[in-house]
């Protein structure tokens, strides 16, 4: 009787090792940044302007087109709302992360895969940033609906100070010259419009 209980024991708890080894499926699967940064190299980060301690993080996928790295991360972990691959741009926004993926330019079959958390978008993104994805209704409810109107003030008022993706002029408007971070540690940060301002 004791030795049954055992096995059954035994069984169980590799049942449950099993589950949690099951990637997407999984209750305890790993969060979509930490699966990114598992996935990808590091490639460059961008400070906040309003909180030098907040970062929107790039990363390289090599040789991965756009299509390819989102079936990537759809797999492993559904997205609250997803935009239409436009422009050489896609939109996945998962809880409180938004994930874009740009196509490099300076390489056009690789992939920058970008996230930045809530607070970053909220507070640095231009509205016009996501402009045509289908996402204007999904963030005026996350953010409220005088946002834009709130940010495009801002943004008239300082421009340096609206970030429309890592495209464009490497990292916020007014940016000019090579992003400040590639590759190396995730514990070394850079980029941003703080930098030698």
């Amino acid at each position: 009787m004791k030795r049954a209980l055992v096995s059954v024991i035994i069984a169980g708890v590799l049942v449950f090792l099993a589950a949690c080894g099951n990637g997407s499926g999984s209750t305890f699967s790993e969060d979509i940044e930490d699966f990114i940064s598992d996935n990808y190299q590091l490639y460059d980060t961008v400070s906040s302007t309003e909180n030098s301690g907040n970062f929107s993080t790039i990363y390289l996928a090599d040789n991965q087109d756009i299509s390819a790295v989102a079936k990537k991360l759809q797999n492993h972990s559904k997205p609250t709302e997803m935009s239409e691959l436009k422009d050489d741009k896609q939109i996945l926004v998962y809880d409180d992360q938004f994930v874009t993926l740009t196509k490099s330019k300076e390489n056009s079959a690789d992939t920058l895969v970008e996230v930045a958390d809530e607070d970053f978008v909220r507070h640095n993104y231009r509205p016009s940033f996501f402009q045509g994805y289908l996402l204007a209704s999904f963030i005026n409810n996350l953010f409220g609906n005088n946002w834009s109107r709130d940010r495009n003030q801002a943004c008239r008022v300082n421009p340096d100070h609206c970030y429309g993706g890592y495209n464009s002029s490497g990292g916020f408007a007014g940016k000019k010259g090579t992003p400040s971070v590639r590759g190396g540690s995730s514990s070394v940060r850079g980029g941003g419009p703080g930098t030698g301002k």
